[in-house]
């Protein structure tokens, strides 16, 4: 059974010289409180394709421009309409499922490294080291609201306020980031290849942040995770994401508790629980250079 397409998704296809055979809303947030949408389309007499509905057509464009200078591995978009992107949908088995081998795990290291080290990005010269006090902040208002919906109590948010505090580098590198770099948004096709395949969140931000935020979400066992350290590590200019590895994780885990308590309450309970045992084992203090191993 086919879904009704969103007006603006519509024009997209009309614009690119597509009709939609059959439509399937792949969004994992409700589009009206996220103002994004995915679909996945499946087109008459052609491919099937992903159609990402962003917030506006600034956003889009710029993220269009962005991705069609990525590294090898990193899906590009092939259109883009006002604030709709379209791109090849890439069948193929998840990383996210299960644990992958370790010579697939050191390629998603090596991938994301080539992202972080790239020095420009449409055009705008990166990398540039910047006061680390802007995701601070983000972070201390991200508690402030989790301790006003009665997500974290006052004690445990004062621990993590300290331990911020106490890991906090001062200074970041920032460049090109992915924000959402785990295993379940790469795909092996049936050749072999590995694919990175959501790729809408792509800017501007701290390296070790987006670090941060891969452990976070891609939940390796430790030797896994050390494969992917060193993969990354050998194609990286900078030392300064994994050094602050504990810093930047916390910084993840309070965004990502904050997003979810605001527009998924369901599954606010993740990264929540993830904070609490960050502290109760003590990996952000104890293991702040040598990085924070997965549980």
């Amino acid at each position: 059974m086919s879904a009704p397409l969103e007006p603006e998704v519509a024009a997209a296809l009309a614009h690119a010289g597509l009709r939609a055979r059959r439509v399937q809303p792949v969004a994992t947030i409700d589009p009206n409180a996220s103002g994004r949408s995915v679909y996945r389309i499946e087109i008459e007499a052609g491919p099937t394709i992903k159609a990402r509905r962003l917030n506006d057509a600034a956003t889009a464009s710029r993220l269009f421009e962005i991705r069609r200078d990525l590294p090898a591995g990193f899906a590009p978009a092939f259109d883009q309409h006002a604030n709709v992107l379209l791109e090849d949908w890439i069948e193929g088995e998840s990383l996210g499922d299960g644990c992958p081998d370790d010579a697939r795990v050191a390629e998603a290291g090596a991938l994301l490294a080539q992202l972080h080290a790239r020095t420009s990005a449409a055009g705008e010269p990166l990398h540039e080291r910047r006061s680390t006090r802007a995701w601070r902040e983000r972070s201390e208002q991200g508690l402030d609201s989790l301790l006003a919906g009665g997500g974290l109590d006052a004690p445990t948010a004062d621990r993590i306020r300290a331990a911020l505090a106490r890991l906090d580098p001062q200074q970041a590198i920032v460049g090109l980031v992915h924000s959402d770099f785990c295993g379940e948004n790469m795909v092996i096709d049936a050749s072999g290849r590995l694919h990175v395949i959501d790729n809408e969140r792509i800017g501007i931000d701290a390296l070790g942040f987006d670090l941060g935020r891969c452990w976070y979400r891609w939940a390796l066992p430790p030797r896994a995770w050390e494969r992917f350290r060193a993969a990354y590590a050998a194609g990286m200019p900078f030392s300064e994401p994994l050094e602050n590895l504990g810093f930047w994780s916390l910084v993840a885990v309070v965004k990502s508790a904050a997003l979810r308590a605001r527009l998924d309450p369901a599954r606010a309970q993740i990264p929540l629980a993830r904070l609490r045992e960050m502290l109760s084992t003590q990996r952000a203090t104890a293991t702040a250079t040598a990085g924070l191993t997965p549980p």
